[in-house]
């Protein structure tokens, strides 16, 4: 049985990922993207979901680099 916290972190979770998921679902005009050199002109839903993958990996890494440190303490 999983306890108390974990059971929290899983239901807030759950509900970020719902309303990231309204959120990217209600902005789908296009929109121009500058870096720098070139504009790119993508939907707005593509570079939501590319920027919520990225956050979801750099907390994944981050998360996992500080259970190791703990790991080696």
């Amino acid at each position: 049985m999983k306890s108390k916290w974990q059971q929290v972190k899983l239901i807030f979770s759950l509900v970020l990922i719902l309303l990231a998921v309204i959120f990217v679902v209600l902005n789908t005009k296009p929109v121009a993207i500058n870096f720098g050199f070139f504009d790119v002109k993508l939907p707005l839903i593509i570079v939501l979901v590319v920027m919520i993958i990225i956050g979801v990996l750099i907390g994944w890494f981050w998360g996992s680099n500080k259970h190791n440190q703990g790991k080696k303490s």
